[in-house]
């Protein structure tokens, strides 16, 4: 509780005071002052330990002194320090071009390459620490990658593509080499589970399972193959271009191209590149085998030692594998979400179904529950599954809005002077942010639509988080003349006192609640949940209704408005346009 806000203070004076700060935002960003400022920061709370201050202790007055001591101790070395790094910028600068990193010579991408395994080993991200000659590789390679294009200048063989490519085969220290070791050779069951686990991950080029897993940071024994094996890697895959014997690297490749299609992609889609990536992985394996076999050995532990240390290594292993497996895999998935998403956003179309809510005494009443859908580029309607897709990205406020904007689109087409309503479904986290009665009142000013034509409707889900915000959005909808459902009622948790809460127009209760009409305790209970309009005064709809059987209960327990495949299936605008002229004179044909 106290380095923390020690380490940052110290971190922001010193790097604001002598410009370490990024050019488009002005804040921090040098990695090397964030680990010596949080380092001096711990070692200085340590050593001068602080303890709560208690007004009821007698030594108060005392421990209060000392820790403002400490703080303007605190104070005086954080100036020191800052004055010191001033000092060791202008000694630096005047050896800037010796001390420069050059990934584009050999040399210094040897030393490239020595420091990002170094700093992996230790649990530091090179590629951020060495961001200024990283972000300089990338603008070079892009340089020589157009003009090389543009038949100005021969291809480079070092660039931003060779070190992603060939370099960082299963993730930094080219730990797909790793990988394959413990498979081939181990003996041991956690190993092998890890790298099982961890192969999925590897293929991406992510390798942090194995990193901590096993661990290869802070790890004396495999530190050195996870920096030598890149090193080794990178004089091979050189020499081999530079002698022509594989076409050198045109392109830059993403950094989590499965390995083997890297290679291909890298060297003009050549079988080369795939030759060259499989001897570095191979000559990787021989270089990893004898370190990790040293690591893995029992080293004259007796076998009940062995016994205890592997059930308290298995069940420390198995809790960590779990909470990190589950994180990446997260990452992975939030990912390709992320990516289908995009696709739909910029292909296709989202289009609304309309299902009819049918009044069972009085024809003349119209209304719909709108339903997305989406239709791809060969014009196939897909099902609404992609709504978890927008969940999981928290972007319910984005689809929500647009649905909205869609149904206010289409409603000119129905006849809403006679009273038809169109109802819209709405996340927990829209009927819950601040800007959605806004939002709503200017949509409907916009497309002309009266007020009362529209509903919205939201799950149960939302009223168990009795959220003050969502009592008020659903006063200020209602007070502009919008109504307001609960959609699926019985589904989930709610109870009657939280539904008392909310003064809802409507309560649609759901189809699972029909499921269990044919015995007494499930008639009971829908009967039951049919008597809320005597207790809120709001109407009731019966969602689901599928046989005539069904229509029939729900009609005996009192409830006038029904939905479902009786009566219709979810619409395009057109048919439904088309069905609210044929609803007040229907044809009177009931099927059992």
């Amino acid at each position: 509780m106290v380095v923390v806000p020690y380490a940052l203070a110290m971190f922001i004076t010193i790097s604001l005071a002598n410009g370490l700060v990024a050019q488009h935002s002005g804040l921090p960003n040098n990695p090397l002052v964030a680990l010596l400022t949080a380092g001096i920061s711990a070692a200085s709370c340590v050593s001068f330990r602080l303890y709560p201050l208690n007004p009821a202790r007698i030594d108060f007055v005392s421990s209060l002194y000392k820790q403002v001591v400490h703080f303007f101790g605190f104070l005086l070395l954080t100036m020191a320090l800052s004055a010191l790094t001033s000092a060791l910028i202008t000694h630096v600068d005047s050896y800037r071009e010796v001390l420069a990193i050059n990934p584009l010579t050999f040399n210094g991408g040897l030393v490239y390459v020595f420091l990002l395994g170094l700093l992996g080993s230790v649990g530091i991200n090179g590629h951020n620490f060495l961001f200024r000659a990283k972000q300089q590789l990338f603008e070079d390679t892009e340089i020589n990658l157009a003009a090389w294009e543009a038949g100005t200048e021969s291809l480079n063989i070092l660039g931003q593509g060779f070190y992603d490519a060939f370099l960082s085969i299963g993730g930094s220290g080219n730990t797909l080499s790793l990988l394959l070791c413990v498979l081939l050779f181990s003996k041991e069951r956690r190993h092998i589970t890890l790298a099982l686990s961890a192969l999925p991950l590897v293929m991406f080029n992510i390798n942090e399972l194995l990193l901590f897993g096993l661990p290869i940071v802070f790890n004396p024994t495999l530190i050195v193959p996870f920096v030598l094996v890149p090193m080794v890697s990178f004089v091979l895959v050189f020499v081999v271009m530079s002698l022509g014997w594989v076409n050198p690297v045109s392109a830059i490749v993403d950094w989590m191209t499965p390995p083997f299609l890297s290679g291909y992609f890298a060297t003009q889609d050549s079988v080369g590149g795939v030759v060259l990536q499989l001897a570095v992985v191979a000559i990787g394996i021989l270089i990893y085998r004898p370190f990790y076999l040293h690591y893995s050995g029992n080293n004259g532990i007796d076998g009940k030692d062995i016994h205890r240390k592997n059930e308290i290594e298995n069940s420390a292993l198995k809790s960590f594998l779990v909470d990190l497996n589950t994180s990446m895999g997260g990452y992975i998935n939030k990912h390709e979400v992320s990516q289908r998403v995009s696709r739909m956003l910029s292909q296709g179309e989202f289009v609304m179904f309309y299902q009819p809510q049918v009044h069972l005494h009085n024809p003349n009443h119209i209304a719909f529950e709108s339903l997305v859908r989406y239709r791809d580029v060969k014009g196939n309607l897909q099902p609404p599954t992609f709504v978890a897709d927008f969940q999981q990205l928290g972007a319910m406020w984005q689809l929500d809005t647009m649905v909205i904007e869609l149904v206010l689109s289409d409603m000119s087409a129905f006849p809403l002077g006679s009273g038809c309503k169109i109802g819209v479904n709405i996340s927990a986290d829209t009927i819950s942010d601040p800007r959605t009665v806004d939002f709503i009142a200017k949509r409907l000013a916009r497309y002309g639509v009266p007020a009362s034509a529209l509903e919205i409707e939201i799950t149960e889900e939302a009223i168990l988080e009795d959220h003050s915000q969502i009592k008020s959005n659903i006063d200020a909808l209602q007070g502009l003349g919008v109504k307001v459902a609960i959609d699926d009622f019985g589904a989930g948790y709610a109870s009657f006192p939280h539904l008392l809460k909310f003064n809802f127009d409507k309560v649609k209760l759901d189809r699972s609640l029909l499921l269990n009409v044919q015995e007494e305790r499930g008639q009971n209970l829908y009967q039951l949940l049919a008597k809320i309009s005597e207790v809120t005064g709001c109407a009731i709809v019966a969602e689901g209704v599928e046989t005539y059987a069904e229509k029939m209960f729900v009609k005996g327990c009192g409830i006038d408005i029904c939905q479902g495949y009786y009566f219709a299936k979810p619409m395009p605008l057109e048919e439904a346009v088309v069905w609210t002229r044929s609803v007040a004179h229907p044809p009177v044909v009931e099927i059992d």
